[in-house]
């Protein structure tokens, strides 16, 4: 057996940087051969410039099946997943503060809707965590009908997108995955995925019929490459309509009848109040003034 064949998957991580670089009839040294995750980096960046999109609507989907509880992610892929997975909604909220974004789990052979679409990160982080345990078979399908429920009721000019990170290489779906793909993209929605294990030729179909980008990681420095990868917002379509959103800054006054903040209507402890700072579209109070 080769030496290559019997090393250990931790030691992939360490890069033999003494292999690269050899010396030069003249002594100096230079680099040789691939340039590795840098080059990758500097080559991403330098794609031709072109318009992206500035509103998106993205359903982010988790496998939480059994195969995430496999132990080639240290400590598992569950826990890997829902670490990278945190650093990518905060990373995509902060790059794109005017989106939106929803997170669904697929197991037992059904998909569950953790969060709709909203732009509070927090939430989306605390609820996934509070669902984290895998059972049973992922439904691609099921996952991908309920988020296109949501997303074709999206106005045309902001992005349609389904992301999904799937540790499974099967899927039990209760109909023809294919039909839904085809919904898919009648709906102008873009589908890509992040797989854990090896390449499955259903997930390359469904990305490249929706127009998406599928990816399957080598480690765990790679897998978060690719999930930042899509915090950058995707090229907007030439057939995509522009229109004018209408905008205001909140006014500062007060009011005779009470009333909650748009701000505390999530919270426990909401309180009425008479000052604060008023929509001047809706007229509806968003923050109080506790001063």
């Amino acid at each position: 057996m080769d030496e290559e064949d019997s090393s250990y998957r931790w030691e992939t991580e360490y890069e033999r940087t003494w292999e690269t670089i050899q010396e030069d009839d003249s002594g100096s040294l230079k680099a040789v051969g691939g340039d590795g995750e840098e080059g990758r980096r500097r080559r991403h960046k330098a794609k031709e410039r072109i318009r992206l999109g500035m509103m998106r609507h993205l359903f982010l989907v988790i496998d939480l099946s059994s195969a995430m509880e496999e132990k080639d992610l240290r400590p598992s892929r569950l826990s890997c997943t829902l670490k990278v997975v945190e650093n990518f909604i905060l990373e995509f909220f902060d790059q794109n503060p005017i989106s939106q974004l929803g997170v669904i789990v697929t197991r037992s052979s059904k998909a569950e809707k953790v969060t709709d679409l909203g732009g509070n990160p927090r939430q989306h982080v605390s609820k996934l965590k509070e669902m984290a345990s895998c059972r049973g078979e992922p439904s691609l399908q099921n996952a991908m009908e309920m988020a296109m429920q949501s997303l074709k009721h999206v106005p045309s000019h902001a992005s349609r997108e389904i992301l999904i990170v799937m540790g499974s290489l099967t899927t039990c779906d209760p109909g023809d995955i294919l039909v839904t793909c085809e919904s898919l993209t009648a709906h102008q929605i873009q589908c890509s995925i992040i797989g854990l294990a090896a390449e499955v030729h259903l997930c390359k179909k469904i990305c490249e019929n929706t127009k998406g980008q599928y990816s399957v990681i080598l480690d765990e420095s790679h897998y978060k490459e690719l999930l930042m990868q899509h915090v950058t917002p995707p090229p907007a379509m030439a057939s995509a309509e522009a229109s004018l959103i209408r905008m205001g800054f909140p006014h500062h006054h007060s009011t005779a009848s009470p009333s909650y903040s748009m701000g505390q209507l999530d919270s426990n402890d909401a309180t009425l109040g008479t000052v604060g700072y008023f929509c001047p579209q809706v007229d509806v109070m968003l923050v109080h003034d506790f001063l």
